[in-house]
């Protein structure tokens, strides 16, 4: 089969790319203890900013730069609109999941769910509530955290928050809190979701030799793994959907069997989706930003007197004072820039052949869009390893797809349809932690590392550490 893909690759105009090994193709490029995307960006510098490689069997390109990323999104996306085959989504949801489903009638239907009930501008006001409720109950926390003198550790609190806020959107449900503490059944319940979501995680990081050598897939590990991971989550899943009582069923839920109908593969699927893109990634940038805060103490006093200047020091920052704080927003656009939460967009695939910016690209080939590259590329952003939230002072470029120097939500058909919760949550979480705290490093910034860790999703490798003192008064909290 190899051979008979090699043949034919001969007759067609590829990007360039380094030699590969038979068999294995370029699999020892990304096996050297490097993190895959600063592997690829590292190659693209060799290679350009479309360049191909053989993993297996599966042909694939790699986007570098905001050019190569509108071809492919925007000039293409419908071309480009597809997956790859992933064997660990396979097993776990059926491909069922929005992020991963087929681009098809079925997958449209989900988009369409998302559009016209999910994100809509209605409950986005509800579903700001809930991040505000969130808030408050973390603010309430972190005093008491301060008035202990305890160090506190930024990500559990963050993702807790996160969530609560997806649980409560999505399931009516609170699992972290003043509100669920009190109950034994609900914090084991508690502390098995968080377990079940990181091995989700992890499974779904791992290498699943049956994506790149289907006629190995005798020898797929990651494949049990994948199959135990799975059946914890869904019976976990659909335990919380039985428990639901006639009159009291989630809006989400209903809304959902209007349109995909009583399928419960389907629904247990899209509320994977949902929990993990709607919490992991806000958390992650979230806690990114305030190490670099921490790291860059002048950007947060700028922050912290932005704020005050707006909302001032008898309340809390409110989604209607978002808008107003233009060094807040600048500070997360770049943490978003130097930190996507995803550094390399979920791979899209063509079903059929296609020409690219005049390369031939191979039906069923995996393209893959490096956002961790385009953030940092030097033709596009000045001192690109550099902290500086200047430069979007001032600047049009959002995060909303449109700007390809900036996709950490992506692009085209398959940008996140959460994109604005998303966002929302950040700005209102990172702005209150900013106005309601003063946050030092409990020791020398330098024990303090903005290593990432492995891994889908681009966690800090130690978890931020900070000691915390309350600015505003105590009834605020």
């Amino acid at each position: 089969f190899i051979l008979k893909q090699w043949l034919s690759s001969i007759s067609l105009n590829l990007p360039p790319g380094p030699r590969g090994l038979p068999l294995v193709g370029h699999f020892h490029l990304l096996a050297m203890g490097k993190l895959p995307h600063i592997a690829l960006q590292q190659l693209s510098k060799r290679f350009g900013p479309l360049f191909h490689l053989r993993l297996g069997s599966v042909p694939v390109f790699v986007v570098s730069s905001p050019e190569m990323a509108k071809e492919f999104l925007k000039n293409h996306d419908t071309e480009f609109a597809y997956r790859p085959r992933n064997n660990v989504v396979s097993i776990v949801v059926d491909s069922r999941s929005m992020s991963f489903s087929p681009y098809g009638d079925y997958w449209k239907k989900l988009r369409k769910l998302c559009a016209t009930e999910i994100f809509t501008a209605k409950r986005m006001s509800m579903n700001t509530q809930i991040i505000r409720d969130e808030l408050w109950e973390l603010s309430g926390e972190l005093l008491r955290a301060s008035k202990a003198g305890q160090v506190v550790g930024v990500r559990p609190h963050l993702r807790a928050l996160s969530f609560n806020v997806m649980t409560r959107i999505l399931m009516k449900k609170t699992y972290f809190g003043s509100k669920a503490s009190g109950d034994p059944a609900i914090a084991a319940e508690a502390s098995n979701f968080i377990a079940m979501i990181d091995e989700i995680l992890e499974v779904g990081a791992a290498f699943s030799i049956t994506d790149y050598f289907p006629y190995l897939s005798w020898l797929d590990l990651v494949a049990r793994r994948a199959k135990v991971a799975g059946d914890k989550m869904n019976g976990f899943l659909q335990k919380v959907l039985d428990e639901q009582r006639p009159g009291e069923v989630p809006d989400f839920v209903e809304v959902t069997r209007s349109h995909i109908g009583n399928d419960v593969v389907s629904l247990r699927a899209l509320l994977m989706d949902l929990l993990l893109g709607g919490s992991e990634t806000a958390s992650t940038v979230t806690e990114w930003a305030l190490a670099e805060l921490l790291h860059h103490p002048d950007w947060m006093v700028k922050a912290q007197q932005e704020i005050e200047s707006v909302v001032g020091r008898t309340r809390m920052v409110e989604e209607g004072d978002i808008s107003k704080l233009e060094v807040l927003n600048a500070i997360i656009k770049e943490s978003f820039r130097l930190h996507p939460p995803v550094s390399l967009l979920i791979p899209h695939a063509s079903v059929e052949a296609q020409n690219v910016a005049g390369y031939d690209i191979p039906k069923n080939a995996m393209l893959i869009v490096n956002v961790y590259a385009i953030g940092r590329d030097p033709r596009v952003w000045s001192d690109p390893l550099e902290f500086q939230p200047q430069r979007f002072i001032g600047s049009s470029i959002g995060v909303n797809g449109q700007d390809f120097e900036l996709l950490p939500f992506g692009s085209g058909k398959r940008a996140c349809p959460g994109l604005h919760l998303g966002l929302r949550n950040v700005q209102l979480v990172l702005s209150n932690l900013l106005h309601g705290f003063e946050w030092k490093f409990p020791g020398s910034p330098k024990d303090q590392t903005m290593d990432e860790a492995m891994g889908n999703i681009s966690f800090m490798a130690h978890t931020l550490k900070a000691k915390i003192t309350p600015r505003l008064n105590e009834s605020l909290y």
